[in-house]
């Protein structure tokens, strides 16, 4: 029986319009960094400082403490000015989705590469609340890794006291939210609403492949027979490996 649902935050559950993915490439770009979309791509869905270092350093730049945290002050100041003067907003169906499987006693974990700052100013803005919208969260600036290492979706598991990782989902957009799931032995559930396909998905050992997280409620009834002895890609986990 699934306990608890750990959700992504863009791409999964928000539509942040793409402005974490144009803000990240730009605060790299106007560094000097030259780098291809399949390149980019990799690192959607992780922490984002350590994304930046590993862009800049794979775009060509020189890579010490200065350009870092001069890129990564850049990139917090313009995404924090955006989502206020745009805020993002939730993905069609998804908070009547949290609704649903917290009502029928599933609680609901969101993670996210962004920083805590910057995830509570989209709590805010959106009117997402804890113990009402969801039960815990947990950022990229608060772990000792983020994606694609577990320890985001194992601090949520601990503070909700979920000790059993069959009674748990995990469901993201990205290759790195795969990866995070296998890691943590927990279900990864994939939605369509970022930027990879179904392939993509069943090609990184993902269990189940859904259009929308706002399809997961009625989904949840095929979790025993898609996990079931499905193998994980472990090699495709350690593609992106921090």
């Amino acid at each position: 029986m699934i306990e608890l649902a750990v959700f992504d935050m863009a791409g999964t559950t928000i539509d942040d319009r793409d402005e974490v993915y144009r803000v990240l490439r730009k605060a790299t770009e106007r560094e000097g960094a030259n780098y291809s979309d399949e390149t980019f791509q990799q690192w959607m869905g992780t922490e984002k400082k350590w994304a930046i270092e590993n862009l800049l350093r794979l775009g060509g730049v020189e890579v010490d403490e200065e350009v870092h945290e001069r890129t990564w002050e850049w990139f917090r100041a313009e995404l924090r000015r955006t989502y206020t003067e745009n805020p993002p907003r939730s993905l069609p169906g998804v908070e009547e989705a949290l609704a649903t499987l917290r009502e029928r006693g599933i609680r609901i974990g969101l993670t996210t590469g962004f920083a805590r700052e910057i995830a509570d100013l989209i709590f805010a803005s959106m009117g997402w609340r804890k113990g009402a919208t969801f039960d815990a969260s947990s950022c990229g600036d608060e772990v000792e890794a983020g994606r694609p290492a577990p320890d985001m979706i194992q601090t949520v598991m601990a503070e909700l006291d979920v000790d059993d990782t069959a009674a748990v989902v995990s469901v993201g957009d990205t290759s790195a939210d795969v990866q995070s799931a296998l890691r943590a032995g927990v279900t990864s559930i994939c939605v369509l609403t970022g930027h990879l396909s179904r392939e993509d998905f069943d090609a990184e050992g993902a269990h189940l492949v859904l259009d929308s997280a706002a399809g997961l409620p009625d989904a949840l009834a095929d979790l025993p027979e898609a996990k079931a002895d499905r193998p994980a890609a472990a090699a495709t986990a350690e593609a992106v490996n921090r």
